[in-house]
Formats: structure tokens, sequence, C-alpha cells
């Protein structure tokens, strides 16, 4: 229930400061960067959303959304670190992949344990 939660608020402080940079830097000022990193970011926030809310309902695939999404953000988030552009600071990329990284670690665990317990 907590890591349910903790993905609806990651998703919707991760699609608003997308959103922001979507809206502003990319069809505003007309920056294709930020244009596609606001793009990616909302999807991103979106799938966070998502995967929180097929924890909590307890869908069938939400083991599978949760990995995706976990993988997507880390992945996201590391790129947007990088140079030249940099559109993530250091704060923003410790919490977003290091929580990406988290939740795939839970994930794959809790899988390994429901899947060792079906062999016994």
């Amino acid at each position: 229930m907590v890591i349910a939660v903790l993905n609806i608020l990651i998703g919707l402080l991760l699609g608003f400061g997308a959103a922001q940079e979507f809206v502003v830097l990319g069809l505003v000022d007309r920056q294709a960067e930020p244009f596609y990193a606001g793009l990616t970011g909302i999807v991103v926030g979106l799938l966070f959303i998502t995967s929180g809310v097929a924890i909590w309902r307890k869908w069938p695939g939400a083991g599978r959304l949760v990995i995706i999404t976990a993988i997507l953000s880390i992945l996201f988030h590391v790129y947007q670190a990088l140079p030249p552009h940099r559109n993530v600071g250091l704060p923003a990329l410790i919490i977003g992949a290091g929580y990406g990284l988290i939740l795939l670690i839970i994930t794959l665990s809790s899988k390994g344990k429901k899947a060792e317990t079906a062999v016994s």
C-alpha cells in the first residue's frame, strides 16, 4: 500500500515538472530538446501513477508494469542528467533514479519470494 501511494505521488511530482518543461520551454520557446524531454517525463509520470493504481487495485500485470516503470524512470533521469543539456539536477537524479532502483529491487525480490513458495 505504501509503494502504491509513493508511486502516485512520484508520478504527480514528475508529471508536474515535466509538464512545466514541456509547455514553457518546449511549446512557448519552441526548443526541441525540452519538448521531447518534457513529453517523455509526462509519459513516465503517467506510468508511475498507473503502476500505483495497479498495485493498489492488485491488477494481475502490476508487477510487470512496476518493473517497466522503474527501468524507464532510471533511464529517463540518468539521460536527463547527462551533459550537455542537463535538464535534471543532482537531487532529482538521486531521487528519480534512486527510487526507480529501490522499486525495481523490491519488486524483483518479492517476485523471487513468490516463485520460491510456488516451487516448494
